[in-house]
């Protein structure tokens, strides 16, 4: 899988200079969940196939990258994912797009999810962790 890169512009506000972060970024995300609808619930139609793509907002994506379905009762499946955030944003707001995503479609009774990974790195379904690995993410693929 490619890795994104960032890239940084500077800008002047009100005659002082500072940068302002814009990047591409692909964050992994692998879900555990004994909820064995959570990927139509995610992707919808897109499901179909690996790789299928499916825009959520006009600076955010998700990506199909896999499953392990499971049938044996009380087995999580395992779903993976890619979140792609648009090229002409800045860090803060494509961390928040991603955070605010997560918790609203894992964060639910109905979700069961019993384990989440960002990045290969086991996150809690919590706001703090979940921009921790996200940044850490950034941090990762900008050296």
């Amino acid at each position: 899988m490619p890795e994104s890169s960032g890239k940084s512009e500077s800008t002047e506000i009100m005659g002082e200079s500072s940068r302002l972060m814009l990047f591409s970024l692909e964050v992994p995300v692998t879900i555990y969940t004994l909820n064995h609808q959570l990927l139509y619930d995610l992707l919808g139609e897109s499901r179909g196939s690996l790789g299928a793509r499916k825009q959520l907002t006009s600076d955010l994506a998700v990506r199909y990258d896999g499953a392990k379905i499971r049938t044996a009762f009380g087995l999580a499946e395992m779903v993976q994912i890619t979140l792609i955030v648009a090229e002409d944003i800045t860090e803060r707001v494509g961390v928040s797009l991603i955070v605010d995503w997560l918790l609203k479609k894992l964060n639910t009774k109905e979700a069961q999810v019993t384990k989440l990974e960002i990045d290969k790195v086991d996150v809690e379904l919590d706001e703090d962790e979940i921009k921790k690995a996200v940044l850490e993410r950034i941090t990762k693929i900008s050296q």
